[in-house]
């Protein structure tokens, strides 16, 4: 299938409804699609809104990438937690209704969100890496969604190895060292990925250039990376991350916590149950207590 085949234009006025069969096939097969004008232009600024209180609470902790060097730059994770903002727009915006229609699952729980904040110029590409082996989950529906703030250029979009979330699970690139491609996250029970970026032609990689509206939607398991951004340029993103009816609670190796930290989660759930907990609040149906009366 051809990169333009991955790339969709959804109706700004009836996103769900304008989701087709061909969409959601090449969502299965490659692991990812990027869908044009997928979200008008008040969710990006209460998106934006959301990013500026996380910004100015001085509560919310910066994870640091690339520490003290020129290209460093920085996540905050679960902003659902300290942003109003984002939690009327997983609620209230298209996007859990998206992501639903793409795992073919009517219910929709949330699983975690990160803002990725390059502003500083000049910042380092994300190492590349998949999302599962850090989550205690297994499941085929599991979806993320890639909202930039910012236009991007192709060299500058997240890239994704297209149908790689049909293959093996790899151990995580370790924060702490995220240039070195040998420092796995649990350096046990997992494979440590292949240098994708040094061998960059042996790899279905795909990357698109994008305009505010538009989203990424892939398969938490389908590896990606971020390209790292020009000198006088700035990249911020929100990834959403969700999931449906088939998603159960999983071990991964005991040397590192899984993320976002979850005390007490494995006291409740065993390897094999259904991933239910208020760790992870129900987004569709949209529940009454959130749903406009």
């Amino acid at each position: 299938m051809g990169e333009l085949a991955r790339s969709f234009t959804l109706d700004p006025g009836h996103p769900v409804a304008s989701i087709t069969e061909e969409m959601i096939g090449a969502y299965e097969l490659d692991g990812v699609v990027m869908l044009r004008g997928a979200l008008s232009p008040e969710w990006l600024m209460l998106t934006e809104m959301g990013l500026n209180r996380v910004l100015a609470d001085s509560a919310v902790v910066k994870h640091q990438f690339f520490v003290g060097e020129a290209g460093e730059f920085q996540e905050t994770v679960r902003n659902f937690d300290n942003a109003f903002e984002i939690r009327r727009l997983l609620f209230d915006s298209p996007i859990a209704s998206i992501m639903g229609r793409f795992m073919r699952s009517r219910n929709v729980w949330y699983y975690s969100d990160e803002f990725f904040i390059k502003t500083s110029g000049g910042c380092e590409r994300t190492p590349w890496h998949q999302d599962t082996p850090y989550f205690p989950v297994e499941g085929n529906q599991l979806s993320s969604v890639w909202l930039p703030l910012d236009a991007l250029s192709k060299e500058e979009c997240l890239e994704f190895v297209a149908g790689s979330h049909r293959e093996a699970m790899f151990d995580g690139f370790n924060p702490q060292k995220p240039g070195d491609p040998k420092s796995g996250f649990y350096n046990e029970g997992l494979p440590i990925l292949p240098d994708i970026q040094a061998n960059r032609e042996n790899f279905s990689i795909v990357s698109w250039e994008l305009a505010p509206g538009d989203i990424i939607l892939s398969s938490p398991s389908t590896i990606h990376g971020g390209g790292p951004t020009d000198l006088d340029g700035k990249r911020r993103a929100l990834a959403i991350r969700a999931f449906g009816d088939d998603v159960v609670f999983a071990e991964r190796p005991p040397s590192r916590p899984t993320v976002p930290l979850t005390p007490g989660l494995s006291f409740y759930l065993k390897p094999g149950d259904p991933l239910r907990s208020p760790w992870y609040p129900k987004l569709r149906p949209v529940p009454i207590s959130e749903a406009y009366q």
